[in-house]
């Protein structure tokens, strides 16, 4: 059975799913002389716009994926032998290199600085597809191409295909259905026809599980979702799609802004997330758990909008360093408060009042044998005083 994916793939640029921005950049720039790098998540229509855009220019496509060309020999082979030649049956050509990301591994030998060399001598169109641009060995190639983006589907324009896929295949359907398979495949129209075929029995689609596919992220994509982003659907409440505590993705911001905003960014965002706070606050004094909406709301559309544009340049994203330092501090003071704990029971006051008012006065008085033995002082407490 031919998979439905191949079978409804778009021959003409009036069958593509959404995308009507990218689409028009790509018809508008594919021409020039500047090679083009579609990026956005998978099943979003970066090769079918290629491929459909070719068929109605009539133009050849010379489609090579990255994870079969790993090294700059076969770069050169395969790459650069197409790029001097011409089409087999004489009409225009474009070239069309899928998965560029998958070079920036560490079997990478030479094959980005390879493919740009390569891309300033060819004479026919050439198009590049990614995931994530923003990844550190794609820097030069940034510079070198248009970057255009390819957003997740939405679910009504995703649900509509599937329907219309059901028509033609006579297969019967609930709509609640076909609104969860849309749902579920967040944004992945490829995945969402697949679930469409592999669900659809008898000429009945049928949906046995209707749990919500687990699509976790990790942090690093939150944050370059937040520093690079502009766009309400990208940023708004993104930490929701990692396993992590939201004052763990705090911290994180925290560590990483001063590395990708302007002190003028910075003071605003720092604005958003001192709001932010005021609701964690509120959560751990009361329990008020419907606060963490707004909390992860400030955090993550707060602290994007408060760009004025973003930064193109990669950042490796680090942990923060703050709970280590707090670790630390808390070490160097454990004997402070031991000694201030074994005060506050002589003289029955509290711990805090023990710090303040007479642990200052303990050295001087650190001498009279007595004072050492009401405290019951260890040697290793008596020690760390006499520094």
């Amino acid at each position: 059975m031919l998979p439905w994916t191949r079978k409804y793939l778009p021959v003409k640029t009036t069958e593509i799913v959404g995308q009507a921005k990218a689409l028009n950049t790509v018809k508008t720039k594919l021409s020039s002389k500047k090679p083009l790098l579609l990026y956005g998540p998978p099943g979003t229509g970066k090769t079918s716009i290629i491929h459909a855009i070719a068929k109605e220019k009539n133009l050849e496509v010379f489609e090579m994926n990255s994870s079969d060309i790993r090294n700059k020999e076969k770069i050169n082979k395969l790459l650069g032998s197409s790029i001097a030649q011409q089409s087999l049956f004489s009409k225009g050509k474009v070239i069309l290199i899928d998965d560029i990301d998958a070079l920036s591994g560490t079997k990478d030998r030479g094959g980005i600085t390879t493919i740009i060399s390569l891309l300033a001598k060819s004479a026919h169109p050439i198009a590049l597809t990614c995931i994530d641009p923003w990844i550190n060995k794609l820097s030069k190639l940034r510079k070198k191409t248009i970057l255009v983006e390819f957003e997740p589907l939405k679910k009504d324009e995703i649900k509509k295909h599937l329907k219309f896929i059901c028509e033609q295949e006579n297969i019967s359907f609930e709509e609640d259905d076909l609104y969860q398979i849309a749902k579920e495949s967040k944004g992945d129209i490829r995945s969402a026809i697949n679930d469409l075929q592999s669900n659809s029995l008898n000429n009945t689609l049928i949906i046995e599980n209707k749990s919500e596919r687990n699509k976790q992220e990790d942090i690093s994509y939150c944050l370059r979702k937040i520093f690079k982003s502009k766009k309400l659907e990208d940023v708004h409440n993104v930490f929701n799609k990692i396993d992590m505590d939201t004052n763990e993705c705090l911290l994180w911001l925290d560590e990483n802004m001063p590395y990708e905003y302007s002190h003028k960014a910075i003071q605003k965002s720092y604005n958003w997330i001192s709001k932010a706070d005021v609701y964690n606050g509120r959560i751990r004094r009361w329990q008020h758990w419907r606060f963490l909406v707004y909390m992860n709301t400030l955090l993550t559309t707060g602290v994007a909008f408060s760009k004025e544009e973003a930064n193109i340049n990669y950042t490796n994203y680090k942990r923060s360093t703050r709970p280590l330092k707090i670790w630390m501090a808390n070490r160097r003071n454990a004997k402070k408060k031991s000694i201030s704990e074994k005060i506050a029971e002589v003289t029955h006051t509290s711990k805090k009042r023990a710090i303040r008012d007479t642990f200052p006065y303990l050295k001087n008085i650190l001498s009279e044998e007595a004072i050492k033995n009401e405290l019951e002082l260890s040697d290793d407490e008596i020690s760390w005083l006499s520094k």
